[in-house]
C-alpha cells in the first residue's frame, strides 16, 4: 500500500506541464477556443490565468460537462466556474438558473463575458465567491464542482488555485458547507484523476482517499464514470447525502 504522504508530495509533472501550457497560451493576452457540444459549437474567450476548457489537458472540465444531461427545470450551481463553460452547457441542458462563482477575480469576468456572447446572461448570476461564502441562501438540484484535482501545496498564484488542494482541504470544505445548498435528492459533481498514483504499484489510492472522504462527510455514489486520458484514469463522480 502507497502511503498517504508519499502522494502528498508529488507534484505531478502533467500538472506542472499544463501551468506552463496555461501561462504560454496567455502570453499574448486573451484567446478564443471553439468547444462542440452534440451539433453546438460554444465560443468560450479564456483569459489569462483562467482554466481553459479546450486543451489536451483539460480532461476534467471536459468529463464535467458531459455529465450534463437533461436538467429541465433544475436550479443549478457552479462552483469554480472558470471559463463558465459549464455553466452553458448546464443552461443548454435545460437548467432553470444558474448561480455561478470562482475564487479568481478574473474567472468571474471571464464567465460573465462568456455567457453573454452565448446570449444566456438572463438566466445566469456569476460572482466572486471562495466556496459558497457570497452564494444566495437557496437550495439547488445540482451543484457542479470543479474542484482542483493535485493533493499538493503549490502556492497560491490563481492558476494554483485552480490545480492543486494540498491535504483535500477544498475538498473537505465543500463536502462540509454543501450540505445546507442541496435540495433532498440533490446531486453533487465533479471529476477527479489518479495523477499522483496512477504510476505506482497502488494506481487507484488517489481515488481510495476521496472515496474515504465521501463516505466520511456523509454522502453516497451514484454514478461513477471511468475513461482513461493521457496515461491516467479519470473518473466523473455524481455523489448525493446519504439518507
Amino acid at each position: 500500500m502507497i502511503s498517504a504522504k508519499f502522494c502528498e508530495e508529488i507534484n505531478p509533472k502533467i500538472t506542472q506541464e499544463f501551468v506552463n501550457y496555461i501561462d504560454k497560451m496567455a502570453e499574448n493576452g486573451s484567446y478564443r477556443v471553439s468547444v462542440i457540444i452534440g451539433d453546438k459549437n460554444i465560443p468560450i474567450d479564456v483569459y489569462s490565468t483562467v482554466f481553459p476548457p479546450k486543451s489536451n489537458y483539460s480532461i476534467s472540465s471536459k468529463n464535467v460537462f458531459k455529465a450534463l444531461n437533461k436538467l429541465d427545470d433544475l436550479e443549478v450551481a457552479d462552483i469554480g466556474c472558470g471559463s463558465g463553460i459549464e455553466t452553458i452547457v448546464a443552461l443548454m441542458a435545460g437548467a432553470k438558473h444558474v448561480d455561478a462563482g470562482d475564487i479568481n477575480p478574473q474567472a468571474v469576468d471571464c464567465s460573465k463575458h462568456n455567457v453573454k456572447i452565448n446570449g444566456m446572461e438572463t438566466k445566469v448570476d456569476v460572482f466572486l465567491s471562495d466556496l459558497f461564502l457570497n452564494f444566495p441562501k437557496k437550495k439547488y438540484d445540482l451543484i457542479i464542482a470543479n474542484l482542483p484535482i493535485v493533493n499538493y501545496d503549490a502556492g497560491n498564484s490563481l492558476v494554483n488555485q485552480a490545480l492543486y488542494d494540498g491535504g483535500f482541504k477544498i475538498h473537505k470544505r465543500l463536502f462540509e458547507e454543501v450540505k445546507e445548498f442541496l435540495t433532498e435528492n440533490g446531486i453533487i459533481t465533479f471529476s477527479h484523476a489518479n495523477l499522483q498514483s496512477g504510476k505506482t504499484e497502488n494506481p487507484d489510492y488517489d481515488f481510495q482517499i476521496l472515496e474515504k472522504l465521501i463516505d466520511e462527510y456523509g454522502y453516497a455514489i451514484v454514478e461513477r464514470v471511468e475513461t482513461e486520458e493521457l496515461g491516467y484514469k479519470w473518473i466523473n463522480y455524481k455523489i448525493k447525502l446519504k439518507k
